[in-house]
């Protein structure tokens, strides 16, 4: 039999594999983010509009003149070494933002030497495996930035040893915040060095990477300041690991972490028990973030008197009656993620499974009754919950929520909500006893039933900054007038939007100025 011979973008795939991540690849939160099952060829179409706040100051407006002309300063020879003797002589609270907006436009003129002569100073570093240069001796060259250092960002370094982080830290008496985000390969040996040489630590994210539960240990007797702890998605953590630490710092009835604000243990392996006993021993935490976990219940007592602002609850098994409780002695609540509730049970790969979803439309009603007596919310997600709707598809619960709910915050998430429908978005409709537009600025309704026929209840929203109708029939007329009405709208997400054309879904901004409407 003979063999066909590989295409050559086969050819290509084959070498890449296993090699350096390609500039912009997906992020392990990109790879179970539950927005949708968007294609790869995503289309944003985006403008920028004249902002109406303060005037920058200088030293802003000069950096962004600078990052602007970079590319051109740095053809020239004469100019680039002027350019680098400029950059010696840069005060060093300014380096950071700097080095921010060059890593953003242009990582490609960024090197090894020049990245560890110029921009490893100041109060603040941020390395990230985007910047092409960024290598093992980059990272080994930030343990010489001296005890001015108060935040250290190292993410995304897949490859790179334990040892090389835990020598990072050995000098960093003065190190605030630590976040060591997607280096996949950091564990005891990081940790225990930031436990021993950086006792001021208020936040510390390790959140992708290997640390076992053992290894906190130290971390948490030592750094008594710390207020921010994230631990999402590191594989080795289940009840039997959890069990050293427990047995190490929690048989101390006394031992409390008095000044944990936030916690993020999403995608752990832990069961509900282990999770809660953690809870127990973190008195005044205001976030939480147990999505993807095997969480079936939250003791609302211990969230109550936390006072909880901030809430995670995606893809846990969590039952309608126990989450409408849950919510309702959680007054002071600002931003709550109820996506997919039922659905994945500790895994993201159930996500799509509708049989195991557990919010319904009588419990999305209870859910708004409660919900609209919240002054402060002002972000809400619900993505993936798709038996919403399927009882009510003319108006019913997903109307009721969305005008007594929906509207009056500033971020909704609706998408893979498959049975909402443009009927349903009536209820952004100012009411006739106060005429006040949505509160909204974001909305997202990507692969929702939403057509043209949305476009008046899209349109009352003036204060729309970003707006996503991927895989919906969404047409271009109905988006023309969404333009003409929403003055602050700088994104538009298109992406499998059949009824615009291909040619357009990246540049309908752009359309919408050329005065090209649609017959």
């Amino acid at each position: 039999m003979s063999k066909r011979k590989a295409e050559p973008s086969q050819r290509l795939t084959k070498r890449r594999r296993g090699g350096v991540p390609t500039f912009g690849a997906e992020t392990e939160d990109d790879r179970i983010n539950l927005a949708s099952s968007l294609s790869t060829a995503s289309a944003f179409s985006t403008r920028s509009v004249l902002s109406t706040g303060p005037i920058p100051n200088l030293s802003v407006l000069c950096a962004r003149s600078f990052v602007a002309n970079l590319r051109a300063l740095h053809e020239s020879r004469n100019d680039w070494e002027i350019t680098l003797k400029w950059l010696k002589l840069m005060p060093d609270n300014l380096v950071p933002k700097l080095f921010a907006m060059l890593r953003s436009s242009c990582p490609q003129i960024l090197t090894n030497a020049m990245i560890t002569s110029y921009f490893l100073r100041g109060p603040s570093i941020v390395l990230t495996s985007d910047v092409p240069a960024v290598n093992k001796i980059t990272i080994s060259a930030v343990a010489g930035a001296s005890n001015s250092l108060h935040e250290l960002h190292l993410t995304g370094f897949v490859k790179f040893a334990d040892s090389v982080f835990a020598t990072v830290l050995s000098s960093m008496s003065s190190l605030r915040v630590l976040v060591l985000r997607g280096c996949a390969k950091v564990g005891s040996a990081t940790v225990e060095a930031a436990a021993r040489s950086c006792p001021l630590l208020s936040t510390a994210n390790f959140n992708y990477t290997a640390v076992p539960p053992v290894a906190l240990v130290p971390l948490l007797k030592t750094c008594s300041d710390l207020k921010v702890l994230k631990l999402a998605g590191i594989p080795n953590w289940t009840d039997a690991t959890f069990t050293k630490l427990s047995f190490a710092v929690f048989q101390d009835e006394s031992f409390i972490l008095t000044n944990i604000q936030t916690l993020k243990l999403r995608q752990l392996g832990l069961s509900e028990s282990s999770i809660n006993s953690f809870l127990a021993r973190c008195p005044n935490l205001s976030r939480l973030d147990v999505s993807f976990t095997q969480v079936h219940r939250l003791p609302p007592v211990l969230l109550t008197e936390a006072r909880i602002e901030k809430l995670s609850l995606t893809s846990t098994a969590i039952s309608s009656v126990d989450v409408v409780a849950l919510i309702s002695s959680l007054p002071h609540i600002k931003s709550l993620a109820l996506g997919a509730i039922g659905g994945g049970q500790g895994s993201s790969v159930a996500i799509g499974n509708t049989s195991t979803m557990t919010m319904t439309d009588r419990t999305l009603e209870s859910l708004a009754d409660v919900l609209k007596n919240f002054g402060q919310l002002e972000k809400i997600s619900l993505v993936g919950n798709t038996k919403l709707g399927a009882t009510s598809r003319h108006s019913g619960a997903l109307k009721y929520f969305i005008r007594y709910v929906g509207r009056e915050c500033k971020y909704l998430n609706l998408s893979g909500v498959h049975h909402l429908q443009s009927i349903h978005l009536s209820g952004l409709l100012p009411q006739e006893a106060e005429n006040q537009t949505p509160r909204l600025e974001q909305l997202i309704l990507n692969n929702t039933g939403v057509d043209g026929d949305a476009a008046p209840y899209l349109a009352c929203c003036s204060n729309l900054v970003v707006l996503e109708l991927a895989g919906t029939k969404m047409s271009s007329a109905g988006l023309f007038s969404v333009i003409d009405t929403c003055p602050k709208l700088q994104t538009l997400n298109l992406t499998s939007c059949r009824s615009v054309s291909v040619t357009d879904r990246r540049r309908f901004f752009e359309v919408r100025v050329a005065g090209i409407r649609p017959a």
